[in-house]
């Protein structure tokens, strides 16, 4: 009896044939049929309140004592206890308190309006303006003018939760990366 899986003459054809028929059978992935940016820009549609203002890292901050005060990612700006002692001695009073009610709406029309306190969060989005989603639904970029553009990326997002990546400049602290956290109202 003669194999067919030996190489010599028809047993090889025999082979490439099964291989191009197990290779051609597998079933091959999709292309997504939904586009992510558009979805994002559905989620984003509609009115907002700041949650919390949250430390993006961990880090720790060197006290005129000489020791080191611990802070954590994720620490709330505006209720953590050593962030508010932080901050009230370095500039009097904690000024994420103003932040508290912050409200945030996007038009379906690409307009934003943004009511309360952002001059500490979002100097360059102002109050008003257009808005869009770039960089494949990763940035929200905000245009209060034709000529001024502030981008925020978007950490996470769903339909009903929204956070956004901010750094905010503090004098004798440089650059702190915080989180915006937004909730769909």
């Amino acid at each position: 009896m003669k194999s067919i899986f030996t190489f010599k003459g028809g047993g090889m054809s025999l082979l490439f044939l099964c291989s191009l028929f197990f290779f051609g059978s597998c079933a091959k992935e999709d292309a997504p049929e939904s586009d992510y940016t558009a979805i994002k820009k559905g989620w984003l549609t509609g009115s907002w309140k700041q949650r919390d203002v949250t430390l993006g890292v961990s880090t720790s901050v060197n006290l005129p004592d000489g020791s080191s005060l611990p802070l954590m990612a994720g620490s709330s700006m505006v209720s953590d206890p050593a962030i508010n002692m932080l901050l009230s001695a370095l500039l009097g009073a904690n000024p994420f308190v103003a932040t508290v009610d912050n409200r945030f709406t996007f038009g379906s029309d690409g307009t934003y309006r943004i009511e309360g306190e952002t001059d500490l969060l979002m100097p360059q989005a102002e109050k008003a303006g257009k808005w869009e989603m770039e960089v494949y639904g990763a940035v929200i970029a905000l245009y209060p003018s034709a000529d001024k553009r502030a981008p925020y990326w978007v950490n996470s997002m769903s339909e009903s939760d929204l956070n956004l990546g901010l750094i905010i400049k503090f004098p004798g602290l440089g650059d702190v990366p915080l989180n915006l956290l937004l909730e769909k109202q």
